[in-house]
């Protein structure tokens, strides 16, 4: 249910959610949207003064988001030199044209390697190699999860019923109802800390769908610097949308 706040000369827009699990109100702002989970029965009253008394910290979290959605944005070209990321470091490619019908991509002996229609002009690089790109991370990307989700699993107590990287515009992780881990593939362009970050993030999930003090201790549990590779991806994330 969306409802909107008026603060000063600031208007708030937030969706309110109903939990008869709840015995206490929680707010949240994630990926710019402001939720407020209510336990079933709280009056209209009740969440807007809370919501209200929160408003300087709820405007900060989304001037913060705002400031990364915004940041400059270094766009690949895909032309032959150019430096690609993955994980966080980053590999030369080398592109070449030929006399073929399909546009080729790998990875190999250290390098990003491709091969174009001769017709193909340099300006259309990005229009053929960025989509072939995109899906060499999520597929690679996938792998390296699975591998690496388990050091937190074991931890927890809990696993995920499937874990999938897919493009997503604005978040870079979520756990659905049903413990489905989703993972913006852009998240495998940042260094490996990060990836944990966001894996550590929507595992906590299992035990607490919301942003909850138990939620956050669960996630200390599982990353003790969490704060400071939240800051990181806050900061940089941004520049992870080549």
């Amino acid at each position: 249910m969306q409802q909107i706040l008026q603060f000063g000369k600031r208007t708030i827009p937030f969706s309110v959610q109903e939990s008869s699990n709840r015995k206490t109100l929680s707010i949240s702002v994630e990926d710019g949207q402001v939720m407020v989970t209510i336990p079933t029965g709280t009056e209209e009253k009740t969440y807007r003064q809370i919501l209200h008394k929160k408003a300087p910290w709820v405007l900060k979290q989304l001037a913060e988001f705002e400031e990364m959605s915004t940041a400059t944005r270094r766009i690949l070209q895909f032309r032959s030199g150019e430096k690609l990321p993955y994980l966080g470091r980053y590999y030369r490619l080398k592109v070449q044209q030929e006399k073929i019908v399909a546009p080729k991509f790998r990875f190999f002996k250290g390098q990003f390697e491709a091969s174009l229609p001769e017709q193909v002009s340099t300006a259309e690089h990005r229009d053929h190699l960025y989509p072939l790109y995109r899906d060499w991370i999520i597929q690679k990307g996938k792998t390296f999860a699975d591998k690496r989700i388990t050091r937190f699993t074991q931890r927890l107590g809990e696993v995920p019923s499937n874990l999938t990287i897919r493009s997503m515009e604005k978040r870079w992780g979520s756990c659905t109802r049903n413990r489905h881990i989703l993972l913006n593939w852009h998240i495998f362009l940042a260094p490996v800390s990060m990836v944990d970050y966001v894996l550590a993030h929507e595992l906590a999930h299992l035990k607490e769908m919301n942003h909850t003090p138990e939620y956050w201790n669960t996630l200390r549990m599982l990353l003790p610097d969490y704060e400071e590779r939240k800051e990181w991806l806050r900061i940089n994330g941004s520049q992870l949308y080549v």
